[in-house]
């Protein structure tokens, strides 16, 4: 019993810490590790009269989508979030998800996780769409994200849209960001401590 105790309690101090790690990284154009600023002076700002979203295709099975990371920084400081929206013709279409909120400050990475892993499906369009009030750079070298670890991930297009999504145009440029899915090992870890509690109260 005092083996599944201290599994629980690890599974809840890792879950705790997830929105700090990188995780397994899928698509970047930020490194290795998905967290490296790659990003220049070139910037692109997500107002209500200039929404900027950079879309990918996602690989050959489904993934766990577990953090997005970007280089930005806010024009008015405070809580932001980033968006997933489905595709729509090659435009972003519905909102599928929003991310928990991040303090936004000074130019820097910033990492947005969710309550839970958001599955991708297999062979699908996605758009990212950062909240208004915020300006995301462009990669120092104008390399678009890429697959990493062999996702199979691949960028699209970058458009933006001047009447809040209702038309959207292309656009030059794409952000300096990254995606990631949960470490397996944490996975595993949530699961054996997941186990252990309802073994306890199963028990009681």
């Amino acid at each position: 019993m005092k083996l599944f105790r201290i599994f629980a309690i690890a599974a809840i101090a890792m879950l705790s810490a997830v929105g700090a790690q990188a995780g397994v990284v899928i698509y970047s154009n930020m490194g290795a590790d998905g967290l490296t600023d790659t990003s220049f002076t070139d910037a692109a700002d997500v107002t209500s009269g200039s929404l900027v979203a950079s879309g990918f295709t996602t690989g050959s099975t489904e993934k766990s989508l577990g953090l997005v990371s970007l280089v930005g920084q806010a024009l008015t400081p405070g809580s932001k979030t980033v968006s997933i929206f489905s595709d729509n013709g090659g435009s972003p279409g519905s909102l599928y998800v929003v991310s928990n909120s991040t303090s936004v400050a000074g130019k820097g990475v910033y990492t947005f996780g969710f309550a839970s892993p958001i599955v991708l499906a297999a062979n699908t369009k996605y758009w990212i769409l950062p909240q208004t009030g915020l300006t995301w750079f462009l990669n120092d070298d104008g390399d678009v994200p890429s697959a990493q670890n062999a996702s199979g991930y691949t960028f699209f297009a970058a458009k933006n849209s001047t009447n809040g999504g209702s038309t959207w145009s292309a656009t030059d440029g794409t952000f300096t960001l990254s995606l990631a899915v949960p470490e397996p090992a944490l996975s595993s870890l949530l699961c054996f401590g997941g186990i252990a509690l309802i073994r306890r109260r199963m028990k009681k």
